[in-house]
Parts: C-alpha cells; sequence; structure tokens
C-alpha cells in the first residue's frame, strides 16, 4: 500500500509517517484549498514522498524557507526521480500565458526562466475546460480572479508550446525562480498535481516594455502560439 493510500483524505491523522510526508501533504491541502487529496494529489505526493532523500537534512518546510536562496534539487530528491519527472517533457512542453503580460514582458520572466508543463497535460486541462476560464484557474492553482477585468470580462489568455529543441535547460524548479510564488511545492508539481518544470528563454526574446534596442518581434521568440477562446 502506498502512502497515498494512507492518507487520501487530509483530515485523516499523519501521526506515525515520516516528516517530510506531513509537511508535503500539508503543503497540498495548504495551498490546493481542499480537505481530501484528489488523485494527481495523491500521484504526486506518493511520488515526491518516495523520490525524498534518506541522507538528506533538508525537509520540504527547510526548503519552502529558503526560498530565494534554496538548494539544488538534487540536494533532497533522488537522481532517478529526477531523471524520470524530466522525461514526462520528452514531447515538448507548454504553458499558458496572459496576453498582455506575454506581449509586455516576453515569454521568459527577469531572470531568463519559465515554468511548463508537460504539452499533453495542458492540453487535456484545456480541452476539459471548454472554454472555461475558472476550470483553468483552479487546475494551474491560481486565484480565479486574477483571469478576470474589472468588468468581470475573461483577460485574454494564450498558450505558447515549446518543442523538446526548445526546452533550453530543462530542469526541476528549485523554487528560486522569478516565477515561482507562495504556493511552491518542491518536487516539481502544482498544488493540484500537474507537473511541471523549468526552462531558459533566450535575452532576445522580450516584450515591448523590456524591449530596450528596437527589435520587439514574437515571430522569434522559442515556442508556437495557440489562443484560447473563453467563454463570457
Amino acid at each position: 500500500m502506498g502512502i497515498g493510500e494512507v492518507i487520501r483524505p487530509l483530515k485523516n491523522s499523519l501521526d506515525g509517517v515520516p516528516v517530510h510526508v506531513r509537511q508535503l501533504a500539508d503543503m497540498f491541502r495548504k495551498h490546493s484549498q481542499r480537505q481530501d487529496l484528489n488523485r494527481s494529489q495523491v500521484d504526486a505526493l506518493d511520488s515526491v514522498s518516495g523520490a525524498w532523500r534518506t541522507d538528506t537534512h533538508w525537509t520540504p518546510d527547510a526548503v519552502v524557507s529558503w526560498k530565494g536562496d534554496a538548494p539544488d534539487p538534487g540536494d533532497y530528491l533522488d537522481a532517478d526521480y529526477i531523471s524520470q519527472h524530466l522525461a514526462r517533457f520528452d514531447d515538448g512542453a507548454s504553458r499558458i500565458y496572459f496576453s498582455d503580460t506575454l506581449h509586455t514582458y516576453g515569454p521568459g520572466q527577469w531572470d531568463g526562466s519559465t515554468f511548463v508543463f508537460p504539452t499533453s497535460e495542458l492540453d487535456e486541462i484545456i480541452r476539459n475546460a471548454d472554454g472555461d476560464v475558472n476550470i483553468i484557474a483552479d487546475q494551474l492553482g491560481m486565484e480565479r480572479s486574477w483571469f478576470f477585468d474589472d468588468n468581470g470580462n475573461p483577460l485574454p489568455l494564450e498558450v505558447r508550446h515549446f518543442d523538446p529543441s526548445e526546452l533550453t535547460n530543462l530542469r526541476m524548479p528549485s523554487g528560486n525562480e522569478a516565477g515561482a510564488n507562495e504556493h511552491w511545492i518542491p518536487g516539481g508539481y502544482l498544488p493540484t498535481g500537474i507537473p511541471e518544470a523549468v526552462i531558459d528563454i533566450p535575452s532576445s526574446a522580450t516584450g515591448v516594455g523590456r524591449d530596450l534596442d528596437g527589435d520587439y518581434n514574437p515571430g522569434l521568440w522559442p515556442g508556437t502560439a495557440q489562443r484560447l477562446d473563453l467563454n463570457s
């Protein structure tokens, strides 16, 4: 029986299980605001807790407390787990952007990185959402209000699909990335159980707000654009 079978309802006691499992379970509960684990969260928790190195002094709480100066994931996660996790991106990666933010700043954060998801996983989220932006927000573990303007209209969204050849420096998130927010959990998963990784974006892929040389050209950005049609 896996750890997930023991703690499927998070309200069940976690006494007697390793500290890193308790802390990870608390993080999934806190950041997804659910009482019970869904199947994706159970699978993610099983994977990460099973890969936590026994020879490390790092606990999940300690890693998060050092966010911004956190250790390399290899310091607390098994090397085979990291390799297997990154192999989920062998067919490419994708992410959703707010259109205005994307074209103002470009596809990368100020540190030249961006979080991505396996293309197949994000495609499934979009397909199941069927234009409902609230479902997209929930699946990405983001506040629904972020996806609407002051008049209650959905903000324009678009996807960029990155080919495997464009996954520069594909790596496990450390929490030190500019895009890592307060909901970040060590181990390579969103609080909702969706796998994530980080890639580098070329400094030339800039938006109008960062364009200092007059070379704003989305046609030269890595990735292929896909518009999202949303229900009003």
